[in-house]
């Protein structure tokens, strides 16, 4: 297998739909995008780019099967070339009383929780402050992230600074009457599109920020995929460029040491996961411990986690027809607790680094669940 590692952005403000409906009814005249894309929206971008480039039949149930069987690895979003990453659900920024500046309060298993009744003898976390999360802090950079992983205590000094997303823009149209061509009075709908650029203006001085999206493929020959597409909603233009494999985020050296010394581990989602036990991953049996995908010389055994609220994905089935299923998701930025209860953790930092821990086959290659590991 040959790999190649893509960058991808938006040339027009690009549509990723969230699955809400979107009609003439009531209630349903907008058009509302995800902010970022799902992984198995990329990952069905990038195989139908590679399909077209050697000229399949798509009508083909043989080539079909064989795009489904192209692994891609991503997404991964890039802020000016620099990895940015959901916020850790373990991580919770607030605003002190009377305080000017934020604070960050850890969230770590509770060893000696009183009265706990959570299924299966989790932990609950430590709570230690009645406060709201402070808006803002949903996107961390990926030197933040690094420093995060790397802590067990949670000590993360100086908190990560607030960094906006893609920006998303809300257009306004009107229904155009098929017999004369002209717009259908009192007939309007929204739509809102991700741009990928965004100037900022602090104070006197204006920086740029461009946004992409990261993504690894492998194909049996290295045919570039380099050009445009049309990508989401409305067939919208993208552009496909290939960087090198450096670019690709690595683990830390040191980060790796610290896990291969540590018998706690802790793994937080890079992006959404589907595990058959809904936020809990099939891999586990009855009493919490099993081996993630590809890891083998490791057992964990879950002690508690941090569980963002999850997240649909669906779509539209092209080869039978119908819609998909509805599968609900742990999304980017959950955090789960283990202890290593055999082997070695040095396996997590080397074969499980951004490697999917989603249970099902087809899903790891689609790119869901790809992993962050650290300490705790």
């Amino acid at each position: 297998m040959s790999g190649q590692l893509l960058r991808l952005r938006g040339v027009d403000p690009l549509l990723f739909r969230d699955g809400r409906p979107f009609s003439s009814e009531k209630g349903a005249l907008s058009a509302r995008t995800l902010p970022i894309p799902t992984p198995g929206t990329v990952a069905g971008f990038l195989r139908t780019l590679y399909g077209d480039r050697h000229g399949w039949d798509w009508n083909d149930p043989v080539k079909q099967q064989e795009a489904l069987g192209i692994p891609v690895a991503g997404l991964l979003l890039m802020c000016n070339k620099e990895p940015v990453f959901a916020a850790p659900a373990d991580a919770v920024v607030y605003r002190p009383d009377k305080a000017q500046e934020d604070a960050l309060m850890t969230l770590r298993p509770c060893e000696n929780p009183a009265g706990c009744d959570l299924p299966d003898g989790l932990l609950p976390l430590n709570v230690t402050e009645d406060v709201k999360p402070v808006s803002g802090y949903n996107l961390w950079r990926g030197s933040d992230m690094h420093r995060w992983l790397a802590d067990p205590e949670g000590r993360l000094q100086p908190i990560p600074a607030k960094l906006e997303g893609p920006v998303i823009e809300e257009r306004v149209h009107v229904a155009i009457d098929s017999q004369t061509g002209r717009s259908d009075e009192g007939k309007l709908f929204t739509a809102q599109f991700v741009s990928f650029e965004r100037l900022l203006q602090e104070s006197s001085a204006c920086s740029f920020q461009e946004w992409s999206l990261l993504a690894r493929i492998e194909t049996s020959d290295g045919k570039s995929l380099a050009g445009g597409g049309t990508l989401g909603g409305e067939r919208r233009l993208a552009v496909v460029e290939s960087v090198s494999s450096e670019e690709w985020v690595s683990c830390p050296e040191e980060l790796g040491k610290r896990i291969a010394a540590s018998r706690k581990a802790r793994l937080i989602l890079a992006t959404p996961a589907i595990f058959s036990g809904g936020w809990k991953p099939g891999w586990l049996d009855a009493n919490l411990q099993g081996t993630p995908p590809g890891m083998e010389g490791v057992r964990l055994k879950l002690i508690s986690a941090a569980v963002k609220r999850r997240e649909p994905v669906s779509g539209w089935d092209y080869a039978s027809g119908a819609p998909k299923e509805v599968r609900w998701m742990p999304p980017a930025g959950s955090v789960y607790f283990f202890e290593v209860v055999e082997g070695s953790a040095e396996p997590l930092s080397s074969a499980g680094w951004l490697q999917s821990v989603s249970d099902r086959e087809q899903d790891r290659r689609d790119g869901y669940g790809l992993a962050l590991w650290g300490v705790w």
